[in-house]
């Protein structure tokens, strides 16, 4: 260290100053890497060649230390500290080899080179050109210094530690309660917290004593259990419904105790929908079998109404005319009066049967009653066989969505160019497998159409479907 007494004082405290910030930037990169997960012995060893680093720079200082109070002093003091310098060196030398083994990395090596410079081998070796070598080996191991400051920040910032595997959990939405089987708690997050405070009022203290509240124990007002697919679930004040579950971990010789609470709102107003829905759709079949078993007795009434109504207006138009006659003065005649006895019947027979067109108002009006909708779209055919049957057809395939279907809405078009056409669709179920299974309605209704010349299609996606053509030259023949 002789050359040091030659340097000017200013360039002495000036490499001082940097020795000394050297030392501060040091110190900060030993307690961040301390602060690091103990994840193995590497980290160990890691942390161990950053105190040795700092033990060299401090016997960087102890030298300056030297030269400063011997200039103070007026004498010239020979270099000191050898068998410290050797021992500091061989630490480094040591933890910096298998640091670069265990991280299979080569930088730590560099700490063994600026480490050396202490040897008092080194400055004998060097003489007069030692002053560089120190100054070099301050400037690298402050320019290290940096390097570890910033790389440890951003390990211990991007790092899996307890406090970010605390937050992560609080972030859950999921509640989580690990706790001792004599109810000891280790680790709650703030969603079950806040579950446990909605349903017993205060926060959690004992977990075994929870997991028992929560078996049989009263809840807090609002707070109510319910069963969810043969679990039980808990619906609170905010409309939320969360089921909790209990599963035993075992942890070598000992078992802990997880309470999970799942959020299962969705679900449990998905099935509640549902069951509101079957019991309507429950409700809507009673009445639609009920009217379809009925459904004879109401074809009968309207016939006989619609009898009774013909009966009513031939003979209120006859007896009109008689007491016509009568206020007039007039003495009827008896071939008119036998007239109308004997035309009577016939003329009750003559509208016996309705019309096609007659006959589908009619059954629009009927299924009208029922809540279901009859759409009639074109008009029928002008040939009256073709008519009638397709009147006969469309009341068969009309009772038959209604019955079999469970149908609210059917529609009937009827379509007259090239053939005589008619199509009937219903938004009633289709058929489970897809098939379609043909029984008497239908295998009438093919004798029917083939009597006609005509054809029968069935189709059963995406909706049942029935078309029927008929040739106009067949049905003319």
């Amino acid at each position: 260290m002789a050359e040091f007494y030659r340097m000017p004082h200013w360039l002495l405290t000036g490499l001082v100053m940097v020795l000394a910030l050297c030392i501060v930037l040091q110190t900060r990169a030993v307690s961040y890497s301390i602060r690091r997960l103990r994840t193995g012995w590497v980290r160990r060893v890691e942390t161990g060649m950053e105190c040795a680093i700092l033990a060299a720079l401090f016997l960087f200082a102890a030298l300056l230390a030297q030269v400063q109070y011997g200039l103070f002093c007026g004498f010239l003091a020979p270099s000191a500290y050898g068998f410290a310098r050797q021992l500091v060196f061989l630490l480094v030398a040591v933890l910096g080899t298998t640091a670069a083994v265990g991280t299979e990395l080569i930088w730590p090596f560099f700490s063994v080179g600026g480490a050396a410079v202490l040897l008092p081998l080194t400055e004998a070796v060097t003489g007069p050109v030692y002053p560089f070598f120190f100054l070099g080996g301050i400037l690298f191991f402050l320019i290290r210094s940096v390097h570890i400051c910033l790389l440890r920040r951003w390990e211990l910032h991007t790092q899996i530690s307890f406090v970010s595997v605390k937050e992560a959990i609080d972030t859950l939405h999921t509640g989580l309660l690990f706790f001792r089987p004599k109810g000891d708690i280790l680790l709650c997050n703030r969603r079950m917290d806040m579950l446990a405070q909605q349903m017993t009022g205060q926060s959690l203290q004992n977990g075994r004593a929870f997991a028992a509240l929560l078996a049989s124990g009263p809840l807090r007002g609002g707070c109510v259990r319910e069963v969810l697919g043969g679990q039980q679930v808990f619906r609170l004040p905010d409309a939320t419904v969360w089921s909790i579950s209990a599963y035993d971990i075992p942890m070598g010789r000992r078992t802990l105790i997880l309470l999970t609470a799942d959020d299962v709102t969705e679900r449990w107003n998905a099935v509640t929908l549902l069951a509101r829905q079957n019991e309507a759709l429950e409700k809507r079949g009673q009445e639609l079998r009920h009217t379809i078993e009925h459904l004879r007795s109401i074809c009968e009434a309207e016939e006989i109404a619609r009898s009774k109504g013909r009966v009513h207006d031939l003979l209120g138009q006859r007896i009109s005319l008689l007491l016509r006659a009568l206020r007039d003065g007039q003495q009827p005649d008896e071939t008119l009066l036998m007239d109308f006895v004997r035309g009577l019947p016939s003329a009750l027979r003559e509208d016996r049967t309705p019309s096609p067109a007659h006959r589908l108002e009619m059954l629009q009006e009927t299924f009208q009653g029922m809540g279901v909708a009859v759409v009639i779209c074109g008009a029928l055919p002008e040939a009256e066989e073709v008519a009638g049957s397709f009147a006969q057809i469309a009341v068969e395939c009309v009772t038959n969505a209604v019955r079999h279907g469970y149908a609210t809405r059917i529609q009937l078009h009827f379509f007259d160019n090239d053939c005589w056409r008619m199509t009937v669709t219903d938004n009633g179920i289709p058929p489970a497998t897809g098939s379609i299974r043909e029984g008497g309605g239908i295998g009438g209704m093919r004798r029917r159409v083939r009597q006609l010349g005509g054809s029968l299609k069935l189709y059963a996606v995406p909706r049942f479907r029935i078309e029927i053509y008929v040739p106009k030259e067949a049905a003319q023949e």
